[in-house]
Parts: structure tokens; sequence; C-alpha cells
């Protein structure tokens, strides 16, 4: 499957070996927010929800790992952490980060399908998916097996974009490269999409916006953001300097600060017996 091709859906094989591999990719993007945004986004995060002060948290898509960087500042040193993600070498990297800080006790990791978790059901009193679920073939089916995996009354944390996250980037990428407006991938499950979705599930969910937004001012981070995933990361030495041209463009026109939209949040969800059981 070609990289364009690859970004119009879900593909086990290119997410596990190409894009997330490791943290390289995503590391190029988590930067742009970083330097631009308001960098918290990972504690901000963490403090939305009500955890549980012992028992097991599971979190699915784990990625780097970088939640659990700022995690110990609101989550207790009683839980018990299982970290899993599609890909070996994202579950390496999070169990490492999660252990570094010695916080927790136990630490483990697996790498596992969100769509068939390997655990029974009712064993974890917390769940954690934060950006993923628009990566997974069938999200309802993904949401399901939260459900079923959290004990009664177990909270699901659920991350994901608005449509209009990062809507000036997808514009610049889209008049380079072609193709529909908007992120295909991310589309897939968004905070409006994937809230219905989520309600057939859980008894009970919140949304929590994160306000933020990028005023970029160096034209290179967004090409290198551009370029780190697809269609970006197959296109050709032509398109990349047509992009580089587009984009000091647009910088131009923005008189150095250029200014990217932010729409993402959280739904925080609770599940009820019998409606967890329906999920299944």
């Amino acid at each position: 499957m070609s990289p364009s091709a690859a970004n119009t859906g879900p593909n086990n094989s290119y997410l596990r070996n190409v894009q997330y591999a490791d943290s390289k990719k995503l590391s190029v993007r988590a930067d742009l927010h970083a330097k631009y945004g308001r960098g918290d986004w990972f504690s901000w995060l963490a403090s939305q929800p009500d955890w549980p002060s012992d028992g097991e948290v599971l979190e699915v898509g784990c990625g780097a790992g970088w939640f659990w960087r700022e995690a110990p500042r609101y989550l207790s040193p009683s839980l018990r952490i299982q970290l899993t993600d599609l890909s070996f070498g994202m579950v390496r990297e999070a169990v490492i980060r999660a252990r570094e800080n010695r916080h927790w006790y136990e630490v483990g990791g697996c790498v596992a399908d969100a769509s068939r978790l390997p655990f029974q059901d009712a064993s974890f009193d917390a769940a954690l998916a934060s950006h993923m679920l628009y990566h997974v073939p069938d999200p309802q089916e993904a949401l399901g097996e939260i459900a079923r995996v959290l004990r009664p009354n177990g909270i699901a944390v659920i991350a994901t974009n608005g449509i209009s996250n990062m809507r000036e980037l997808l514009d610049l990428r889209r008049s380079v490269f072609g193709g529909e407006h908007g992120d295909q991938v991310s589309a897939a499950f968004t905070l409006e999409n994937g809230r219905p979705l989520v309600e057939a599930v859980f008894a009970s969910v919140e949304l929590r916006k994160y306000p933020d937004r990028l005023v970029c001012t160096e034209p290179r981070d967004i090409v290198d953001y551009l370029t780190s995933s697809p269609p970006g990361d197959g296109a050709s030495e032509a398109q990349i300097e047509a992009l580089r041209r587009t984009v000091a463009a647009a910088f131009e026109k923005s008189r150095g600060k250029f200014v990217v939209t932010k729409d993402v949040g959280v739904l925080l969800c609770r599940a009820s017996d019998a409606i967890r059981r329906e999920a299944v």
C-alpha cells in the first residue's frame, strides 16, 4: 500500500511497521504542539478524570507513553498500570517511560489489537484511549472492548480531535497534495461523530474541551509536520519543494505568525454493569 492509500483508512501493517514503529514520526508532530501551543496536554488530560485510588488502569494505544511522564501528579502510586499498543516498539518505549519515574510498583505492557483486547471481563477500574480510536477499523467494536474490560462504574477516558482541529495545516496539505478536505484518518472518530458511538456504549458521557491554538513562527516546523505522515512522508522532492513554497507564502501572508486552530477534548465515560454487558 502506498503512503497516500494508507491515509485513507486504518491499515495495521502500515501503522505498526512504518508510522508507529517507534516514536520518531509522532515526535515531529508532538513537537509542533509543544513549541507553539500550551504544551501541557498530557498534564491537562491527567487532571480531568476522577481516577481510582487503587486498582488497575489500562491504556489502549499507549504510543510512546508520554502521558505517564505527567501522570504521577494525578494518579495514585497504588495503581497497577497495563499498557497496550499495536506496535511492539511503542509498548517498549511506553513501559520504560512509565517505569522511569518509579511512581508505580507494577507497570506491564503487551502488544494488543484494540478490537480484541486480551483481558478478561471486568479487569480494570479505568481505561485510557487517547487519540487512537480513529486508527481502529471499527471504533464501535473497540469501545465495546473497553467497556467489556472495565469493572462496574469504571471510568473510560477517551481523547480525540474535533472536526476543525489543525484545519489551516490541512488546507496547506490539500493545496499541495490534493485530496479531500480534512484529515481522513482523524475524521474516522472525532468529538462530533464519535460521541454518539460512545453514548451507545456508556451510561454517562461528559465532554471537556482543551482550549489551545498554535502560533507558529518557523516555516520549517510546518513542513516537517506535514511530511511526517501520509501523504507527505511519501512525497517526491518536487512535491516537498512545492510544499515549502506554499508554506513560505502562507507565512508571508500572515506576517510571520501562522495561527493554527486546535480543537481537542476528552470524553469522560462511565458504564453501568448492564450496559457494559450489552456492549460486548
